[in-house]
């Protein structure tokens, strides 16, 4: 199996025109599991996931943003994570502190999620910092060159709970023309599957 492949159930899921349209519409799209029982069994759920995304060895969880990043809604929970040993965060003289790490969104309408390229975290005393988003662009094949070791941990606990990591191939593809999604992630009018899954509105 390629880097980018992915099983036939996750693919039908995924191309699926009412399972689209359902995300779409913020709208589970599985009747499996935790996405069975709505909102608040999702969400619960997904703070398991990051919990034990938070225990593997070389990883620590820096943020989770369970959230919607403070208003709006988005359809996933975005969870930064960097080297547990502290080796990729700098405090500066001044207070700020700026940590690389790695990205999972964890989607909330079903079981799926995808990793993004290494990026940065920073914050300082005074309360004000910058974080990336997730972007069609920025999401990445499995392993990421120099955090293989974290890849491999991320992907053996989205395992355990049973959610399928989705690369740039299959999240490229075009969305149904005549789909509409609200999202401030993505260029439209033409849209691609990942604003299907992953999108954001403020």
């Amino acid at each position: 199996m390629r880097k980018d492949d992915h099983p036939a159930d996750v693919v039908a899921l995924l191309l699926d025109p009412d399972s689209r349209i359902r995300a779409s519409q913020d709208e589970s799209a599985c009747g499996e599991g935790a996405w069975a029982g709505g909102a608040e069994a999702v969400e619960g759920y997904l703070r398991q996931v990051v919990a034990h995304l938070n225990r593997v060895r070389g990883l620590v969880v820096e943020h989770a943003e369970f959230g919607h990043y403070g208003s709006g809604y988005a359809s996933f929970v975005d969870v930064f994570l960097t080297r547990r040993d502290g080796s990729a965060r700098r405090v500066d003289p001044d207070g700020l502190t700026t940590v690389h790490g790695l990205s999972v969104a964890l989607c909330r309408l079903a079981p799926i999620a995808c990793i993004l390229s290494p990026g940065e975290r920073s914050h300082h005393p005074d309360g004000h910092g910058c974080h990336s988003m997730p972007w069609l662009d920025a999401v990445a094949d499995m392993p990421v060159p120099g955090w293989e070791e974290g890849c491999e941990q991320i992907s053996r606990v989205l395992d355990w709970h049973r959610i399928a990591l989705v690369g740039p191939r299959l999240l490229s593809r075009p969305a149904l023309p005549h789909l509409k999604i609200d999202t401030n992630l993505g260029d439209g009018p033409h849209y691609p599957i990942f604003d299907v899954w992953f999108h954001w509105m403020d």
